[in-house]
């Protein structure tokens, strides 16, 4: 394999690739390739609705959380969860250009869908870390995106371990993706942020 080839996750040597704070809940997203616009935590390129929609539901100013860690880590802190993504490192297949990965709105169809990458998971570490961390609730964000195959089997598993250890596995988040961008999707993730994430009042 050639390291040209491989793309790992851009927080994966971060003291923050898994929350290193208390949590109830684990958010869990899917990639953010380390060639990738740089950012500074999960849900970090402007386009992205995730931290918009808490800035707008917590009555923050606009961009109050833009390139700024420490006032995410605050609210987290203070709304006790954290986000990790299931992808730590992909290999291209040879003949797919590696710009494919690195920009154009992230899709997480190229991951998926195209066949044009092999992809390590680290749900095992996901289990661990909720199981050390007594995780109460786990959500993810890719919206309806059942596929494929290895990619099922592995959310199956996720869930019935959660429903073995009595962790809430909640399934149908809005996915906060920028190219989402109708009123009503952006008032159904304001209500599910508003119901799931936070604990403190605004």
């Amino acid at each position: 394999m050639s390291a040209e080839n491989k793309i790992n996750h851009q927080f994966l040597n971060s003291n923050f690739f898994f929350p290193n704070w208390k949590i109830q809940t684990l958010v869990l997203g899917t990639f953010n390739p380390s060639c990738g616009e740089e950012t500074d935590y999960f849900y970090g390129r402007c386009q992205n609705n995730f931290w918009r929609t808490i800035e707008e539901i917590s009555n923050r100013d606009y961009r109050w959380f833009q390139n700024n860690f420490e006032r995410k880590l605050k609210f987290m802190k203070e709304n006790e969860f954290g986000c990790t993504d299931i992808i730590k490192s992909l290999v291209i297949i040879n003949g797919v250009e590696r710009k494919d990965f690195c920009g154009s709105g992230y899709s997480d169809q190229i991951l998926f869908t195209a066949k044009k990458c092999t992809l390590t998971y680290q749900f095992e570490e996901i289990k661990s870390f909720i199981k050390i961390n007594n995780v109460s609730k786990i959500i993810n964000t890719w919206g309806k995106l059942k596929g494929p195959a290895d990619f099922k089997k592995h959310l199956v598993e996720l869930e019935n371990f959660c429903n073995q250890n009595k962790i809430s596995y909640i399934n149908d988040c809005p996915s906060p993706s920028g190219r989402l961008r109708s009123k009503e999707h952006k008032i159904h993730l304001a209500e599910f942020y508003k119901s799931n994430l936070l604990i403190t009042s605004p």
